[in-house]
């Protein structure tokens, strides 16, 4: 394999990766557009140097200790990209992100490889398609219904079982309460339920606020 072969194998392994990276960036990602390029740069050289040692030893006769795969390098490299994938993805509040970070690095991981060992056209036609679910499908995501789920913390004075009248109001707003529970603190003569709601809508409407707040004795509101 000549140099330049070489050289044009990383730079584009790096411009591919790059380009799906710049999507994640503007979008604040945690793996953005150096940890792409750097991922697509790296698993190509990963993959030159598995095709560099099988060449290297391909010459040795079939008494030799010697056994190598070309595609070990390779297999080894997409296992270890779930470490990264791992760490781009984040649960807080109940909510979870970075899943199509995760995903990116692994197509990217992918990108690289193919570039690695001259599989070039695939290589552009994945990165193509990567960007344009990452661009073009965004905005026909939006007009998917779907369902969403929230954590409610509702906290009241005195030990009265509120929950029929927050029932209520939920069933006129059609939100679903999945799970609850119930914390009543007798000292402080405070009654909490935390809600596991599910909604058509991921906002919480101003209606609805209103209606709770009409109970006498509700405290607090928080919604996660």
């Amino acid at each position: 394999m000549g140099i330049e072969v070489m050289i044009f194998r990383l730079v584009l392994a790096g411009f591919l990766g790059g380009l799906i990276g710049v999507e994640r960036e503007r979008h604040g990602r945690p793996a953005g557009f150096r940890t792409h390029i750097l991922l697509a740069t790296g698993t190509a050289l990963l993959m030159m140097l598995s095709q560099y040692m099988f060449d290297l030893y391909q010459g040795e006769n079939s008494e030799s200790v010697v056994r190598l795969d070309p595609g070990r390098i390779a297999a080894m490299s997409i296992t270890g990209i779930g470490f990264l994938g791992a760490g781009a993805i984040i649960k807080s509040k109940g909510h979870i992100r970075g899943l199509t970070t995760a995903a990116c690095l692994w197509m990217v991981a992918a990108v690289g490889l193919s570039v690695g060992c001259g599989f070039y056209l695939p290589a552009v036609v994945a990165t193509a398609i990567a960007m344009f679910s990452l661009m073009g499908l965004r905005f026909l995501e939006r007009h998917f219904r779907k369902d969403w789920y929230r954590k409610l913390i509702l906290s009241f004075d005195g030990l009265k079982d509120q929950l029929p009248e927050i029932m209520k109001i939920m069933d006129n707003h059609r939100i679903w309460i999945l799970r609850m529970g119930l914390n009543q603190n007798l000292k402080a003569n405070e009654t909490g339920y935390e809600l596991e709601i599910r909604m058509r809508e991921n906002i919480f409407k101003y209606d609805l606020i209103s209606e709770l707040t009409r109970i006498p004795a509700l405290k607090k509101i928080h919604l996660i």
